[in-house]
């Protein structure tokens, strides 16, 4: 009897010691999970790539005040179309959401895709890109003769406003003419056009930049400009991609900043030189090497091989100016990609110190020109405007400065809503941003 009460014993307890250690092992697998899930370790011991998850933080009490302010002012805006209205705010300083108001629902984001535009190519062609043309002799000089051909190498620089400079060039070589060919070699040779489900008047021939108005007045305008300086030629003009010989003489070199362009694309919202952009963006190449097969990518590739957005079923980009009324983008996607951008410094240091709009400021006001006057605005929003009045479409992304010190990326998309009351919506959202 006292054996099997022992027995008895000895099992009990080796069952507690099991039930204990299970218990244990249990607490310790927990508090590793809850460890890698909501600490900075997992960056620590892995290192951090475009495809781990990103650390998990909920919203503390400045977020969550926020978040009730913002839900507030949806409940109390009566003129404002609710259901066609798309709101995201993501804490860039603690990384993670404070507040998203059918965030996920596709509606048309005007000019807000010029950021898409511009991000790409300051991550594809890089910050210090710069438009490049050439002008070159291919051939002796004698006296004041060019025995040979002209060369003309053309990046299609949408600031390039006419080419006096190019014929000064060569009258500074003691040039009055040229005994051979006028050659042109354009990077583009075909006319600048909206898309076709944009309307033809939003951009018109007169706004298109020269070097995009087609190869026929690209050549009439030089060869005017050669006449006016007093230069005459023997040969024909021809056009076709010329062969750099070794011989050949560079006289001028014209260049312009990716960044020079992207200052009147986003702050003043101009749509020909989103279009620029958006065509030099997949054209762009060494003219004497093999072609980048990373710049053809289309903007779709680009996001997913970015890892800056995974849920883009029934996304549409049809330009890169957002004219078309048919694109179709949501308020959570343009929000990650503030967030891509914000995470690349020396894409974030261009796009908030020179490449957004800003209220207030003397000179980057451009698009919120009349809007966000109150000093509480003044370096704390930087931000692409967008608009499509014949659409009721209006959409406001980017940088929120908190008077605590805090980042904060948005987006606000609004269809439906006069664009006027829309905007309205927009600067108040902004004033619980800053404020």
């Amino acid at each position: 009897m006292q054996k099997k009460v022992r027995k008895k014993k000895r099992r009990l307890k080796k069952s507690v010691k099991r039930g204990c250690l299970g218990i244990i092992i249990f607490l310790l697998l927990l508090a590793l999970f809850l460890f890698f899930r909501c600490s900075p370790a997992k960056d620590f011991l892995f290192g951090h790539g475009g495809n781990d998850e990103e650390e998990i933080v909920e919203p503390d009490s400045v977020d969550m005040e926020i978040a009730e302010d913002l839900q507030r002012l949806i409940l109390r805006s009566p003129l404002i179309d609710t259901t066609m209205l798309a709101v995201s705010v993501y804490d860039l300083t603690r990384g993670c959401y404070v507040y998203e108001y059918h965030s996920h629902r596709r509606l048309i984001p005007a000019s807000c895709m010029k950021l898409l535009t511009g991000i790409r190519a300051l991550k594809q062609l890089g910050t210090d890109h710069q438009y490049s043309s050439q002008e070159y002799l291919l051939g002796s000089v004698k006296r004041d003769t060019l025995y040979g051909d002209l060369l003309l190498q053309m990046d299609d620089d949408p600031l390039l406003l006419s080419f006096d400079e190019f014929t000064h060039a060569v009258k500074n070589r003691g040039i009055s003419h040229v005994k051979g060919k006028v050659i042109f070699d354009l990077l583009r040779t075909d006319t600048l056009r909206p898309h076709q489900t944009a309307q033809p008047y939003d951009i018109t021939y007169k706004q298109v930049p020269l070097l995009m108005k087609g190869a026929p007045r690209v050549r009439s305008e030089f060869l005017t400009s050669l006449r006016a300086a007093g230069v005459t030629y023997d040969g024909d003009t021809l056009l076709f991609n010329a062969p750099l010989k070794t011989n050949a003489e560079l006289i001028y070199l014209y260049q312009t900043p990716l960044r020079e362009v992207l200052k009147p694309m986003l702050i003043n919202s101009s749509n020909a030189k989103a279009e620029c952009v958006f065509y030099h963006n997949i054209h762009a190449q060494d003219r004497r090497s093999e072609p980048d097969t990373t710049l053809q990518m289309s903007a779709f590739d680009f996001i997913q091989s970015e890892y800056i957005y995974d849920r883009m079923a029934d996304f549409v980009v049809n330009d890169g100016s957002g004219l078309s009324p048919e694109n179709r983008l949501t308020a959570d996607f343009l929000v990650q990609l503030m967030v891509y951008a914000y995470k690349h410094p020396e894409i974030r240091d261009v796009l908030i110190d020179e490449a957004l709009a800003t209220p207030a400021h003397p000179v980057r006001h451009g698009s919120l020109l009349g809007r966000m006057s109150d000093p509480c605005f003044r370096d704390r929003i930087f931000c692409k405007t967008g608009t499509l009045v014949s659409y009721a479409s209006s959409s406001l992304t980017g940088y929120a400065h908190h008077i605590n010190g805090r980042w904060f990326a948005f987006s606000i998309i609004n269809n439906n809503s006069p664009v006027y009351d829309a905007r309205e919506f927009q600067d108040a959202l902004c004033r619980i941003l800053v404020e």
